[in-house]
């Protein structure tokens, strides 16, 4: 089969055709253009264009991947979504830390009270009507909801599915039930993942028109998949619908795409893209896995690839502190060589605030430009529609006049993907090295010679040594910050696989002096250094700039292979669907602790048993047919095998007793 791949992310589009014949995929044809946020179909088509029209031809099946819901939660973007959780309480959310937690913001959730048995005998439903009429700008302030409620495992999600069907009859919008995203019992970790669910909808939405749209007008007719964050595919349909399951799409195509390019069963892969970088350590050709995603301050309850995700790309912001020391932020900026590439009257700025600009500590050297036009503004504040119709017109140094509107700050409308801005960034700093040309050098030139004269009083202007002085701080910064990260991830997966942070504050500062005392001829009496026989396999455009001197730091073997920079492309058409689905069996016992029956909980109903073999007969059906119901909604076609485990866990005190706690039974199809 002939496919092809293609990734957005942050920065880029790439786009690979692949022949999937043979053992290995062979990319038959590559191509790469700039992600374009106020139109994505401009980048999603550009990269389709420059891809041989004759191999397009042969296409018969679409993988995409896109890293816009891992952004969207580490940038704190997305829809305006609220959370109707039943069976709780804000005294409770607030007591849990449900925000610090699972990622709840407070304003955005509802709690009631949940009346009835456990098991939905007796449920008693609200009144959503009235519950409507009292709580008015609650609802009214949401562009979709998402619904959660305790028990909804055990009574077939009766609660949620009558709050849904009011919710979208009044409204008329996106409901998310919890219980179609996650299954496990705790009802505030299935609340947030329904909410971010919800928050996503409208950016995954977008993402899947702009693919619609440019296969359509290009002829392309073919049948699309979506990556999901554990590598595997899922339709287009069900991406609509379940968008929390792309939230490391292409992290998880960037795994996928490693491997196969590379082909090292032990490995820590390294992506670094325009907005983050993407770590993941592999075993035995098996990437590590996580029951629950967490990212940007979500914890939810999406299973996929485990990814470490840091705030490291190519675009990721620099800046100065008031002491003169340049550090990297956490916030993504477009470069300043690319925004020049498209504005050039964004060169004209920097050089009127270098020819007046004193020392300054609020970056206003930065140009704002309109990302994306909301259309009707009568939702935002009079100083945001003064400064979007400003944008209107075009990009705006922040050193104008007309950008000092009182009170303005600008981060709300940055956070909502409505306005962007441009600064300094590693990839000018790589254009200032002569590693990255592909843009305005000029620009990341101009750029750096206005921090260091506002910063620390240097005329670089005609000075070239000091510009590549700079540019080196720059490398050096982010080197840094990717060998804490690769060491961390080492650390956790030798030492603390459950998840327990590896750098506590000790830890961190015996990785910081490793680092800076690398080059060290004299040591001294006492020295801790790392070391890694895993390769260190780097894909990602960027990636090769800082990784040789992270893998030498690390003492290990590194390896950057061919078509590493379109890995996620690749890692999207290698991608394949395959489903695993679990269905428990729970011993019901009495107050004695005799067993009086098994109950098996699926993904719809539980039922109870008062035999064992019982029990797990229905538990093998219920798995096999779930399994082959989602593989089936996901895309597959054919033929599937279906392959089913089984496993007990107890209580136990060695030598003495046991006690079932419960029989998992396992199905995996492909």
């Amino acid at each position: 089969m002939i496919r092809i791949g293609i990734d957005t992310g942050g920065t880029y589009t790439d786009a690979v055709i692949v022949d999937m014949a043979g053992e290995r995929p062979k990319v038959l044809a590559k191509a790469k253009s700039l992600t374009t946020k106020g139109d994505l179909t401009r980048g999603i088509g550009s990269a389709i264009d420059a891809l041989p029209k004759e191999q397009l031809a042969r296409v018969e099946h679409a993988a995409i991947s896109t890293t816009l819901a891992t952004n969207a939660c580490v940038e704190g973007k997305g829809g305006r979504a609220k959370l109707i959780l039943i069976g709780s309480t804000d005294e409770v959310l607030h007591r849990i830390d449900a925000f610090g937690t699972f990622g709840i913001p407070y304003s955005d959730v509802l709690t009631l009270p949940f009346k009835g048995s456990y098991d939905g005998s007796d449920v008693v439903i609200p009144d959503w009507e009235e519950l409507y009429r009292n709580n008015k700008p609650f609802f009214d302030g949401a562009d979709s909801f998402g619904i959660a409620s305790i028990y909804a495992l055990n009574n077939g999600a009766i609660v949620e599915k009558s709050g849904a069907e009011f919710l979208r009859e009044r409204f008329g919008k996106i409901v998310v039930e919890a219980t179609t995203v996650a299954v496990e019992p705790n009802v505030i970790g299935r609340g947030a993942t329904a909410l971010l669910n919800a928050r996503l909808v409208p950016v995954i939405g977008d993402f899947l028109d702009a693919i619609d749209a440019s296969f359509s007008s290009r002829g392309l007719d073919v049948p699309i998949s979506i990556v999901r964050s554990d590598g595997t595919l899922m339709s287009e349909e069900l991406a609509r619908m379940r968008p929390v399951e792309t939230i490391l799409s292409g992290p998880a195509a960037s795994v996928t795409g490693a491997q196969v390019l590379a082909g090292a069963p032990e490995s820590l892969i390294v992506d670094i893209g325009g907005t983050t970088s993407d770590i993941s350590i592999v075993h035995g050709n098996r990437p590590n896995r996580t029951d629950g995603i967490f990212i940007g301050g979500w914890k939810t309850q999406v299973p996929g690839v485990y990814i470490d995700t840091i705030a490291l790309g190519g675009d990721t912001v620099v800046r100065y502190t008031k002491n003169s020391r340049v550090e990297l932020g956490t916030r993504r900026v477009t470069p300043l060589c690319i925004g020049a590439a498209r504005w050039p009257q964004i060169k004209r700025f920097l050089k009127y605030y270098y020819a007046h600009a004193c020392v300054d500590f609020h970056s206003r050297y930065e140009v704002l430009y309109l990302l994306r036009d909301p259309g009707d503004v009568s939702r935002f504040s009079d100083p945001q529609q003064a400064l979007i119709e400003l944008l209107r017109k075009g990009p705006l140094s922040l050193y104008d006049d007309r950008a000092a509107i009182t009170g303005l700050k600008t981060e709300p409308l940055e956070d909502q993907g409505i306005v962007m801005r441009c600064g300094m960034t590693p990839t000018d700093a790589m254009h200032l090295r002569g590693d990255f040309d592909a843009f305005d050098t000029e620009a990341s030139r101009l750029g750096a010679q206005c921090l260091l004269k506002t910063y620390r009083g240097v005329d670089a202007s005609k000075d070239e040594a000091e510009i590549l002085r700079f540019a080196d701080e720059i490398y050096e910064l982010a080197e840094h910050r990717l060998y804490g990260q690769i060491v961390g991830a080492f650390t956790q997966d030798e030492f603390w696989p459950q998840g327990k942070t590896a750098l506590d504050d000790q830890m961190r500062a015996i990785v910081d002096k490793t680092w800076k005392q690398r080059h060290d001829v004299e040591r001294s009496a006492f020295q801790v250094r790392f070391k890694s026989d895993a390769t260190l396999v780097g894909v990602g455009a960027p990636t090769h700039v800082f990784l040789d001197e992270v893998a030498e730091a690390i003492g290990a073997p590194c390896a950057v292979p061919e078509n590493a920079e379109v890995a996620n492309a690749v890692g999207a058409a290698a991608s394949k669907v395959t489903v695993e689905q679990q269905v428990t069996i729970y011993p019901l016992r009495g107050s004695d602790g005799v067993i009086q029956g098994y109950q098996v909980r699926g993904l719809k109903n539980a039922v109870v048993y008062e035999k064992v073999d019982e029990a797990l007969e229905a538990a093998r059906a219920e798995a096999r047919a779930q399994a082959v119901e989602e593989a089936r909604r996901r895309g597959a076609v054919g033929e599937l095998k279906c392959d089913i485990s089984e496993g007990r866990t107890v209580y136990s005190a060695t030598g003495v007793w046991e006690l079932l706690k419960e029989w998992v039974v396992k199905a995996v199809v492909e």
